[in-house]
């Protein structure tokens, strides 16, 4: 009988030991079941924690003299504390996580020196006679954050600069700026008493740079009678008088230098001939040219007979003949 039992017994501890068996793959499970309980349980403490000492100071502040409590938090406690917030879960944490990595990362890029603009991170290509220097003040964006600058708004600034009048910007990462600058160029001089001026096309007068830039047109006009109300104050000649010496310039090629006075308006000396020709101001040109064509061949046939050829009122235009050379 004792035999028996024993076998029995050794039976009944093998069926046991077959049914504990398990493959590798349910140990895997299992550690990790383990791993995510311990993990659970740990999150717990902490949550516990956190409420416990959350709630001392809630009750210190409040003036309250219980004691703390050593036992856990019940369920409800954190409700009562914490409206809405259901604890601690593994999601949870790493959702707090990333967001406190994507305010750091926000942080950094909003007080890191490499995002800022100084005069050392931006480059001007383009400029001959203007200096890097007057250029990056036109923009107006030293010590900026990369993260503030709108390319259109400092393309603006730069051609605000009277002596640019095209510009390109282009922002590189992460704190570089590349500005491509079109400078003006002068169609003609303005000679004066006081200085000369570089003239615009649109009759704007700027004071020279240094420059190897010279156009080969030349207003000579002492005493400024050619000056013109702008709206913003600035110097601006007479823009029709400034037309019509570059049309005369162009088809009188070897005409490079035209005098103003406001009594005969643009006079200038006729190539070929010893005739001075006073043409007025702007208006009618094309009716004055017509008649200094037709007039042309009688002036060059005059040779060195001292004339004035006055168009300056087409329909009635003459000629008049002077012993000597007329003055100026």
């Amino acid at each position: 009988m004792q035999f028996a039992f024993n076998l029995g017994r050794k039976q009944k501890r093998g069926s046991q030991a077959a049914q504990k068996a398990v493959s590798p793959k349910q140990v895997r499970r299992r550690r990790q079941a383990q791993k995510r309980r311990r993990f659970t349980s740990v999150l717990r403490s902490t949550q516990a924690f956190i409420l416990r000492s959350g709630r001392s100071t809630l009750e210190f502040s409040w003036g309250a003299k219980r004691k703390a409590s050593s036992q856990p938090v019940r369920a409800g406690a954190q409700a009562t504390l914490f409206p809405g917030f259901s604890g601690l879960t593994p999601s949870k944490t790493v959702s707090l996580m990333l967001l406190a990595a994507v305010a750091a990362a926000l942080y950094w890029l909003h007080t890191s020196e490499s995002f800022y603009i100084y005069s050392e991170n931006v480059r001007f290509e383009g400029a001959q006679y203007l200096s890097q220097e007057e250029l990056f003040a036109a923009c107006d964006i030293d010590s900026w954050s990369i993260f503030w600058l709108e390319p259109e708004k400092i393309r603006k600034q730069v051609m605000s600069h009277p002596y640019v009048t095209d510009a390109n910007v282009k922002i590189r990462w992460p704190g570089h700026v590349d500005i491509s600058v079109q400078e003006v160029r002068p169609v003609a001089l303005w000679a004066t008493d006081q200085q000369e001026y570089w003239l615009l096309e649109d009759g704007a007068a700027l004071a020279p740079r240094e420059s190897d830039m010279r156009p080969a047109l030349r207003i000579i006009d002492p005493s400024a009678e050619a000056r013109t109300a702008s709206l913003g104050g600035d110097l601006q000649i007479d823009k029709r008088v400034l037309t019509s010496a570059m049309f005369l310039s162009n088809r009188l090629s070897i005409v490079s230098e035209f005098w103003y006075n406001s009594r005969y308006g643009l006079n200038f000396s006729l190539p070929s001939t010893q005739a001075w020709v006073h043409w007025g101001d702007g208006r009618k040109f094309e009716e004055k040219w017509t008649v200094l064509q037709r007039l042309m061949p009688e002036l060059e046939a005059a040779g060195d007979e001292a004339l004035t050829l006055n168009v300056m009122v087409p329909n009635r235009s003459f000629i008049r003949r002077y012993e000597d050379e007329p003055a100026d």
